[in-house]
């Protein structure tokens, strides 16, 4: 799949998007990698945002999917991609949930 254009990680953005299965990738002002996630975008999204749970995201991109178990798959291969590039680390918010 290919990645979607960045976009402003707040409610009013998020709330416009799709509720399909999905991978998503949260980022701080710099485009760094805060947390990776997958289900369906939108509940998700919203869901981290009222709990405040990656305080320093502030924009996302997302993949789309047709099956759950597809984009369960790409999430792990996103964090293990992830982890050799970054000495076994996984991003800063994955980490709290490990």
């Amino acid at each position: 799949m290919v990645w979607s254009e960045w976009w402003g990680y707040r409610e009013g953005m998020v709330a416009s998007d799709r509720d399909e299965f999905g991978v998503y990738e949260l980022a701080d002002e710099n485009k760094e990698t805060v947390y990776y996630g997958s289900g369906k975008v939108k509940t998700r999204l919203l869901d981290h945002l009222n709990k405040k749970e990656c305080p320093k995201a502030t924009n996302y991109r997302v993949e789309y999917y047709s099956i759950e178990s597809e984009c369960r798959t790409r999430e792990k291969e996103l964090l293990e991609a992830y982890k050799t590039m970054h000495n076994g680390k996984l991003p800063m918010y994955n980490e709290k949930t490990t």
